[in-house]
């Protein structure tokens, strides 16, 4: 067991890791009906094992990931989390897949929903809590600004919520990472298609409580153990997302990235 480990796991054995398992590909309940499946946990998995401990999944909302995070009820957080300046203020992140957002549009894009400036005057169905929602508004005050229609919003707690408003009709977009978005895509028997170049470049990350320096230190001993074994490189392919590979993690990173949120 890696003695990197803040003391309490260590004694436990188990890293009890939360996440929200309706992001599919990152997380989400397999086809026996209760098994969390997915690319965040194949990483957590992985990276528990590389220190020498279990890991345990806990199925939380999106929303309630960081605040629990913070109230002690998990270690850490594993959850297509995006590592952003304003969330940093609460948490901090271990930097593991780099990816762009895209829209998730119904067949045939109706909407013409394909680019940042196209939201303008059009609805949106998103997750809430997440950085599609903080995307959304942000390009809705330059709409106003421009004096173009300003985005109209609907929130939803689940991810299958959000889509089922693309297929009824009620909403023109969606907006997700590359790797989720071309799994709903493909998931939805042709009813949904991805649209757009990649923007707003992000890292999904480890939640870790703020200011957790030895859990900070021993998630990046553990991914660069896996890096270098290829168990990384093989859990991205696994899951068709090889292309999100990064070289080494990175703590904190996201707000230097281009086209950051932040």
């Amino acid at each position: 067991m890696s003695t990197l480990l803040p003391e309490s796991v260590q004694e436990a054995g188990t890293l009890t890791i939360a996440t929200d398992a309706q992001l599919p590909p990152n997380n989400f309940v397999g086809p026996d009906g209760k098994t969390i499946i997915g690319v965040s946990v194949d990483m957590g998995n992985a990276v528990a094992k590389a220190l020498g401990v279990k890991a345990k999944f806990v199925n939380t909302k999106f929303a309630s990931l960081i605040t629990g995070l913070q109230a002690g009820r998990y270690d850490i957080a594993i959850s297509g989390v995006t590592d952003t300046a304003e969330r940093q203020k609460q948490v901090d992140f271990v930097d593991f897949i780099e990816s762009g957002q895209v829209f998730i549009v119904p067949k045939g894009n109706p909407g013409k929903v394909d680019s940042q400036d196209a939201m303008c005057g059009k609805t949106l169905s998103l997750v809430t809590g997440t950085i599609s929602v903080d995307l959304a508004e942000a390009q809705s005050a330059k709409c106003v600004q421009a004096g173009q229609g300003q985005v109209t919003i609907l929130k939803f707690p689940t991810v299958a919520d959000a889509l089922l408003q693309l297929t009824n009709g009620r909403a023109d977009a969606n907006i997700a990472n590359l790797g989720k978005a071309a799994y709903q895509s493909k998931e939805s028997g042709g009813k949904l298609e991805v649209a757009g170049k990649p923007f707003a470049t992000s890292y999904d990350a480890v939640a870790v409580k703020k200011g957790d320096k030895e859990m900070i230190a021993a998630l990046q001993y553990g991914f660069e153990q896996i890096i270098k074994d290829g168990t990384y490189q093989k859990i991205l392919e696994k899951w068709d997302v090889q292309d999100s590979a990064v070289d080494k993690v990175v703590v904190n990173g996201g707000d230097s990235l281009e086209g950051s949120t932040s």
